[in-house]
């Protein structure tokens, strides 16, 4: 057996290695952001030679070598194959938030959450309007959907098309699925976008409390608690 010593620690964050190069990439690539290896065929740029060579392969080659086990995905690395099965398949969620209960797959979701929802960053601003977004993804999205007015995103099942694969996931899900995935706690209804519920309890639950607290002061808080009461003794009347 071969001892995996780290003799080499970064001085700036607790990582360590065990080659000084590697301590030496990681800290060209990580602290001082380097992006020294530029894709012949696009815009990408990146702090590594084998991230460079991955990209080539997966995007501009359209390789996909390694296929999942258990459905039809494919991907272009053996890493991405391995993230699938564990986050789709196994349902692992082994990134945890610190700052609340989300969790996450991949790491690198969870930074992106952390940054997004928590510190509100929007570091990727449009160069042809006001809008900004947290991903540069998003805004190469925003700029072909908005301003290109691209629509590569073409559903199988109807004419309709979008420039954001999102949109088009939602659509086959609401309108050809007709899935209504979030269920107002208040009410049977249930909607298809979280956007329409949010809008949905703002205006019919929020609304009416305003309305009523006008009238009557309190009376909402009260109409709940006799609901909850209710809703309580059927459930202890059904196990009973």
């Amino acid at each position: 057996m071969h001892e995996h010593r780290k003799d080499h620690a970064c001085p700036q964050c607790d990582a360590a290695f065990g080659e000084a190069s590697s301590l030496r990439r990681h800290v060209r690539t990580v602290h001082e952001q380097r992006k020294d290896h530029a894709c012949p065929h696009c815009d990408y740029k990146t702090g590594r030679v084998s991230d460079l060579r991955k990209h080539v392969r997966a995007v501009h080659e359209k390789r996909r070598d390694h296929a999942c086990p258990q459905c039809d995905a494919a991907f272009g690395e053996a890493g991405t194959l391995r993230k699938h099965v564990r986050t789709v398949h196994e349902q692992r969620r082994d990134h945890a938030c610190s700052q609340c209960d989300a969790a996450f797959g991949r790491a690198g979701n969870l930074r992106t959450h952390v940054s997004m929802v928590h510190e509100q960053r929007r570091d990727h601003a449009c160069s042809q309007c006001d809008a900004a977004f947290g991903q540069a993804g998003d805004l190469r999205t925003h700029v072909r959907a908005v301003h290109e007015k691209r629509r590569d995103h073409a559903c199988p099942q109807c004419d309709y098309k979008t420039g954001n694969v999102s949109h088009l996931k939602a659509h086959v899900r609401t309108v050809h699925e007709q899935r209504r995935d979030h269920a107002c706690p208040q009410c049977d209804a249930a909607f298809g976008h979280a956007s329409s519920l949010k809008k949905h309890v703002r205006t019919v639950h929020e609304q009416r409390k305003q309305q009523l607290d006008d009238v009557a002061p309190g009376i909402w808080s009260h109409a709940h608690a006799l609901l909850n009461l209710v809703q309580s003794g059927k459930g202890k009347g059904n196990h009973s």
